[in-house]
């Protein structure tokens, strides 16, 4: 069977943890006659093991760490000092950084070969808690803290044990030794089990003679064989032998070997337990909306699941319960699934078509995610906690909610009976980094020319509409179309929910509210389109067009406020005028058809066409002006277009060019001092023939 680690781990020196490491190294060694070593942890130049084994020197463990990624495993017994008893010893006897404080993954590295060289490892680790110290923990097989009769040295061996169970190390996974029982006739084992609330694994008498015992690098198992010392020891080897034994479920273990248990089933149990023994508070808004309140209750909450994660199975590695442990938590306090969905930058998009059915958006497309929430009660308990802290319900009343979460994504949840298959969730996330217009360049979503041509554009205050379909990028591109706003300007953003991020010292941030759960308090977008209008704006800039507030935004780009900034849906530059016309009819007024579209007309100055493609890419496909009417017909100009050229299934391949047209909006770019080269605008084949033009 591969190799066991045993660390004998205190906080507190002087409870004869070096005596215990070496006799029970020697004690293994007898009891099951298979190759064992013991590592000194100790700092450099002070090696007790070598003092107790009146060994002139150790093997050098510095060594052994710096060669252990070089060499085979079999090699490394080569570092190690052998003892007359029968044991291998290395030790930190170098004076390097890594002897002082060894990297975590060269142990990891060491202690792995050894382990699969040496049957039994007995490793006598320096007091404290560090990463070395720590992975030596998450190394070990069976972790042993040794304390002895006095209070002081009991209290140190109870905050040890609890220190542990702290950080998600299992309570079976740490034992506890009493070393010089009797020294104090009054503290009984029974005592020292009552104090520190654990079981003793193993006692070992006190002697006064102990070190003249051990004179000469003497051990009591292997040259005091008679010694009540001796035998105490042979019990403490047999008892390490029999704990790691039954739990590797090897042959010689009259137990069956017993299978890793289920985490997904582990973690439901853990999460059920929860519910029914701990009154959680996270849905009282005074908790919610207190830091340090709610501090107190995630910290309270880890130390319960931890403490039902212990009691109810058996799973030996820290990673799987930190792992079981963190999902609990983001279940019972956070979002459960989508914490983790929510922290991956490569995700844009979640959706949750049913409890155990979750997909994402990853580079634009779409794959399924292994990720899935416990239960259809456990996706509304989510639903209700990211909504509950915005005033707002979600229930068969009110099936359908829009909502924001803390770091701006747009979430939409739709519950039955709506949703025929169960509740229905929507995440749309947004970079922490506002992207720039050199980033676009970067991913192929516009051309330099393009970029030069709109950054002009919005200097020279031309009206804008951005069009797309849905996920297209019509928000993200505004956001960045609005970084050629200059910083002196008073711009006042309109959203249903608020997503743009300007950065701009000068900005007002208006954000729609749906009515309350009487139906009344409802704040539209032309409601706010309205008000802006008197709050004196440079620029007004509405994160989308979807109703009766475009005809308040066609009349304020008619009446002075040049420059402002809108997005619509549409499937084409034609199509969003299109839509635009029948926006402006959901207003309530019967205009002729003729009178909206020159309303259009002499509103926008630019249309910007947005596609996602079938590769998941972005590009802007289209910018045109719109330059006026012929008999009832709005006129518009294609400047560039995205020329898509044939290729395989799943690829997108093409350019972005000028079409020829040079835009008649060059007059007012002139008019306000800002200039853009006529060449950029020239088509591919004009380029090619020279430039005379």
């Amino acid at each position: 069977m591969a190799g066991k680690l045993i660390t004998l781990y205190s906080s507190k020196g002087g409870v004869g943890r070096t005596f215990l490491a070496v006799n029970l190294a020697v004690g293994l060694r007898l009891e099951t006659r298979e190759k064992t070593l013991l590592v000194d942890m100790g700092l450099p130049l002070s090696v007790d093991a070598a003092k107790v084994l009146n060994l002139k020197g150790v093997g050098n463990l510095d060594s052994a760490l710096a060669a252990a990624d070089k060499i085979a495993p079999a090699m490394l017994k080569t570092f190690a000092t052998a003892h007359p008893d029968g044991i291998d010893v290395l030790g930190l006897s170098g004076g390097g950084p890594a002897a002082i404080d060894p990297a975590p993954g060269a142990l990891e590295t060491l202690f792995a070969k050894l382990l699969t060289v040496y049957a039994w490892v007995v490793a006598d680790m320096d007091s404290g808690f560090g990463p070395a110290q720590e992975k030596m923990l998450d190394l070990s097989s069976l972790v042993l803290v040794p304390t002895s009769p006095d209070p002081l040295a009991m209290e140190h061996a109870q905050a040890d044990l609890a220190f542990l169970v702290r950080r998600n190390y299992p309570s079976h996974l740490a034992r506890l030794v009493l070393n010089r029982a009797g020294e104090d006739p009054r503290v009984t084992r029974q005592t020292v089990e009552a104090i520190t609330g654990r079981e003793v694994l193993a006692q070992i008498p006190h002697d006064k003679e102990v070190w003249a015992n051990m004179s000469g690098g003497r051990t009591y198992p292997k040259d005091h064989p008679l010694h009540e010392t001796a035998k105490a020891f042979d019990i403490l080897a047999h008892a390490v032998v029999k704990v790691l034994v039954q739990e590797s479920g090897s042959p010689e273990s009259p137990q069956a070997p017993q299978e890793e248990p289920d985490l997904d089933m582990v973690k439901q149990a853990v999460h059920q337990k929860l519910l029914e023994t701990y009154d959680l508070k996270y849905s009282d808004p005074r908790t919610a909306n207190d830091p340090v309140k709610l501090q107190e209750l995630r910290e309270d909450v880890t130390r319960q699941i931890i403490l039902i994660l212990d009691d109810q199975v058996q799973i030996r590695s820290r990673q799987a319960r930190d792992a079981i442990v963190r999902q609990v938590l983001q279940d019972v306090l956070g979002l459960g699934p989508l914490e983790d969905m929510l922290a991956d930058p490569g995700i844009s998009e979640i959706m949750v078509n049913r409890f155990d059915t979750i997909y994402v958006e990853r580079q634009g497309k779409i794959e399924p995610s292994s990720s899935r929430f416990l239960s259809e009660a456990h996706l509304m308990r989510i639903i209700e906690r990211i909504v509950a802290p915005l005033g707002r319900k979600i229930d068969t009343s009110t099936p359908m909610v829009d909502a924001r979460l803390a770091d701006g994504s747009r979430v939409n949840a739709v519950v039955p009976p709506l949703a025929i298959r169960g509740a229905v969730l929507t995440v749309r996330k947004f970079p922490e980094r506002k992207l720039t217009s050199r980033d676009l360049i970067d991913l192929g979503s516009l051309g330099p020319q393009m970029e030069e041509f709109l950054r002009v554009a919005v200097l020279s205050r031309l009206n804008v509409l951005i069009s797309g379909g849905t996920g297209s990028g019509k928000t993200t591109l505004l956001n960045i179309l609005s970084e050629f706003i200059p910083a002196e300007e008073r711009i006042v953003t309109v959203e249903d929910s608020a997503e743009l991020k300007l950065l701009q010292p000068h900005v007002i941030t208006l954000e729609g509210r749906p009515p309350n759960i009487e139906g009344k308090g409802e704040v539209t977008i032309r409601d706010l389109v309205r008000n802006c209008l008197r709050m004196r704006p440079d620029r007004i800039v509405v994160g989308e067009c979807r109703g009766s507030e475009a005809l308040d935004m066609l009349q304020a780009m008619n009446t002075g406020h040049e420059g402002s900034l809108t997005t619509i849906h549409a499937n084409s530059a034609r199509e969003a005028l299109s839509r635009l016309e029948t926006l402006v009819l959901f207003a309530g007024f019967d205009l002729p058809t003729q009178v909206i579209r020159e309303q259009i007309t002499g509103a926008l100055d630019l249309i910007i066409q947005i596609e996602r493609f079938r590769d998941g890419k972005r590009r802007i496909v289209q910018i045109s002006e719109v330059t006026g009417m012929e008999a009832d017909i709005i006129t518009m100009g294609d400047v560039f277009v995205f020329h898509q050229e044939p290729a395989p299934i799943g690829e997108v391949r093409g350019a972005f060019v000028a079409t020829g047209y040079v835009p008649r909006c060059l007059a007012k770019f002139e008019e306000r001092g800002v200039s853009v080269a006529r060449e950029i605008f020239w088509a591919a084949e004009s380029r090619a023939a020279g430039g005379g033009r």
